[in-house]
């Protein structure tokens, strides 16, 4: 860089434009790009990546440009782009109307943005339009790492804006970019205090699908399947101390329908329809059904998925939302989720209560044809038993348990529709579903009510034994299945798993770690398992996540209520209203006062205040400024006039219009730190002080 005429001469990518027209410089462009490559990069984990490939070409073309080498882009070629990025989409999703393509056009277009960004104004588009497109991501996830994620790219493009409003150089844009977010953090904080929550507005939805493989319909083996996921379905914490892995039965369907091949629900609208009578025989609506005391309290942090299903452990009893209690023992809710949500439930932890005479004719119903030899051998062990269903229910356990019956996640395909037969006496290998649905198949034939029930067993605590472990995380791979069989007036809980694979009811899934197709799709989670250093960060983390969510996510209008309650006693809408007013009120009277601040520093530059001083003690001798007289030119006046004082006034006109006028000397104080604006000072006042 060198001097001439006291400018300075700089390469291109040196230039700083100055005016909302302007072109825009090597500085502001770079900044623009990068702030792209950092709202992508909140996307590209969900969205395809060849995303990535209109910004790499729209930033090489625009840089290019910068150098003169091609031409602006033109509307044919900026229409091409979008045209071949909505094809791309169109390819990928197969429709433009899900929300993925949608989001993805919008950054396709916000990327491809920077082909006709060449003014200032034009880079305030960009940055306006980044935003936007930084909102859209935690439609993917709003966990706390997409959330810091976010706060560093609304950092880069809040840089963005100060670089484009005059800032100088990164360093300057940095420091007013951290002095702006410092000043709105407060207001953040109080609006998210304050804001009312309105159920409808603030549910933010996720386009996550369902993250769970648990349908209403199984055969065996598709639980199984299962056991390769380690996808988070839902967590839980507790009111009191955790129960017993062997009694965290997670119940979400009832299936007492078989067809010969798969077990499926008989929804209530099904019974109705088949049974005729009012809805409520079927379901009660509300927040609670008679089942006796609740033996468990906690509270449900639930996924994302589109039907309806909500855990319970046992019959639910209660919950503090509005949901439909199922004559089987299960729990919906009143519509599906988009988002996470809470729910608060007690349960009994046993099979529900409820047996009215049409339900166990119902769970009687097989085939008429098909599996002759399951059926004779039921009605063997039957007669073995004396006519006595616990009787039957203690020989057949012995059965699986002495006979070479093995557990594994790879069972053979079973096809046909003989498959109880197979498995009971030809393959003798399967899952949890294999056993279950056998044991229901065989207490029917035996005359016994019996139904499959399709949940999960198990979960992992989270944190320490020292922080009280009453949070349970609860993955695809502890899916199971499990048998209600009713006798002496009511249900009872039967799981035939137990007779092969005792591990898997009193540790947990986890005792499967070796298995065959055990979490085979876990990636690095599966590696983690056999290091306790990294199990121990792993837990912490997910229970740092899971306090996220309750507490962050999920403050929601019940929350932000209960807060109030704790603050100030009571909670009332107008305390809501003027707390928001309030607040409003502090920020405009803040920045009024800022912008007075700032308005007064504008006029009162320190070389004019150093010397406006001067000019005062000048105006008590009578030679003070005349009217519209520049500051050097005054000082040189009077240097004329006192003659025994020329040198100093010569120097101070020459350090004051230094000062005060050349953009480069400040520019160099403000890149050395400040240096050459208090080396100035420091002369102006050995100057004023010889003056005196």
């Amino acid at each position: 860089m060198t001097r001439a005429h006291g400018n300075v001469s700089r390469r291109w990518w040196q230039r700083k434009p100055l005016t909302p027209d302007q072109a825009l410089g090597w500085l502001e462009l770079r900044h623009l790009f990068i702030g792209q490559c950092l709202v992508l990069a909140l996307h590209l984990l969900w969205m395809p990546i060849w995303l990535a490939l209109p910004a790499l070409l729209a930033a090489l073309w625009r840089f290019q440009q910068l150098r003169a080498r091609v031409p602006r882009a033109g509307i044919l070629l900026r229409l091409a782009a979008v045209c071949l990025v909505a094809a791309g989409l169109f390819l990928e999703y197969g429709q433009m109307l899900r929300l993925e393509a949608m989001i993805g056009l919008l950054v396709g277009i916000y990327l491809l943005k920077l082909l006709e960004t060449d003014s200032l104004r034009d880079g305030r588009v960009v940055c306006g339009l980044g935003f936007v497109v930084l909102a859209s991501a935690f439609l993917h996830d709003q966990g706390p790492v997409m959330a810091a994620a976010a706060i560093l790219a609304a950092g880069w493009l809040i840089g963005g804006l100060v670089l484009i409003a005059g800032a100088r150089r990164s360093g300057e844009a940095l420091r007013e970019t951290c002095w702006l977010m410092g000043l709105s953090l407060p207001l953040m904080l109080g609006l998210f205090v304050l804001f009312p929550r309105l159920p409808p507005l603030w549910n933010v939805p996720q386009l996550e699908e369902a993250t769970t493989g648990l349908t209403d319909s199984v055969s065996p083996g598709d639980i199984a399947a299962l056991g390769r996921s380690d996808e988070l379905a839902f967590r839980a914490r507790f009111d009191g101390a955790l129960p017993a892995a062997s009694e965290r039965y997670w119940r979400v369907y009832t299936l007492s329908l078989f067809d010969g091949v798969r077990w499926s629900r008989a929804s209530p609208d099904r019974l109705q329809s088949a049974l005729g009578g009012p809805a409520s025989r079927y379901a009660v609506r509300g927040r609670g059904v008679d089942g006796g005391s609740p033996r468990h309290r906690y509270e449900l942090l639930l996924e994302p998925d589109p039907r309806p299903w909500r855990p319970s452990l046992g019959a639910p009893l209660s919950s503090d939302q509005e949901a439909r209690y199922l004559v089987d023992g299960t729990l919906e809710g009143m519509s599906s989720l988009n988002t996470r949500a809470l729910l608060k439930l007690s349960s009994s932890g046993q099979p529900p209560l409820a047996a009215p005479q049409w339900m166990q004719r119902l769970d009687l119903l097989l085939p008429e044809d098909g599996n002759l030899r399951a059926r004779a051998f039921a009605r063997d062990l039957m007669h073995q038993a004396g006519g006595d269903p616990q009787g039957f229910l203690r020989l057949l356990f012995q059965h699986f348990h002495r006979q070479p019956y093995h557990y594994t996640l790879t069972p053979p395909r079973l096809e046909g529709m003989n498959r109880v037969d197979d498995f009971l006496f030809d393959s003798l290998q399967g899952y949890c579903t294999h056993y279950a649905s056998t044991t229901v198949f065989l207490a029917r034939a035996a005359g016994i009510p019996a139904r499959m029930v399709a949940g999960y067993l198990g979960g992992e605590a989270q944190g320490g034994a020292a922080s009280g472990e009453r949070e349970l995380s609860i993955r695809q791979y502890d899916a199971h299945a499990w048998v209600e069989v009713f006798h002496g007036g009511r249900w009872h809980r039967f799981d035939p798993t137990a007779a092969v694979a005792p591990e898997r009811i009193a540790q947990g899934a986890l005792s499967l770690q070796g298995q065959p197709g055990f979490m085979a799709d876990a990636g690095l989670r599966a590696f983690t398992l056999n290091n306790s250093m990294l199990r121990d960060l792993r837990r912490q983390w997910e229970r740092f996540e899971y306090r996220w969510q309750r507490s962050v996510v999920g403050f929601r209008l019940e929350q932000q209520r209960s807060l109030w309650q704790r603050m100030f006693g009571e909670f009332r809408w107008e305390w809501l209203v003027w707390g928001v007013l309030g607040l409003l009120a502090c920020v405009v009277l803040v920045g009024a006062v800022l912008v007075l601040w700032s308005g007064r520093e504008v006029t009162t530059h320190a070389g004019v205040r150093a010397y406006r001083r001067l000019a005062k003690r000048l105006e008590r001798s009578g030679l003070g400024p005349g009217p519209g007289e520049a500051p050097g030119s005054h000082l040189r006046r009077v240097a004329r006039l006192q003659p025994e004082n020329v040198k100093e006034l010569l120097q101070l006109s020459e350090v004051v219009e230094q000062w005060i006028y050349n953009d480069d000397a400040q520019e160099g104080a403000s890149h050395a730190g400040g240096s050459s604006s208090r080396s100035m000072r420091r002369q102006w006042s050995a100057l004023c002080r010889k003056l005196s």
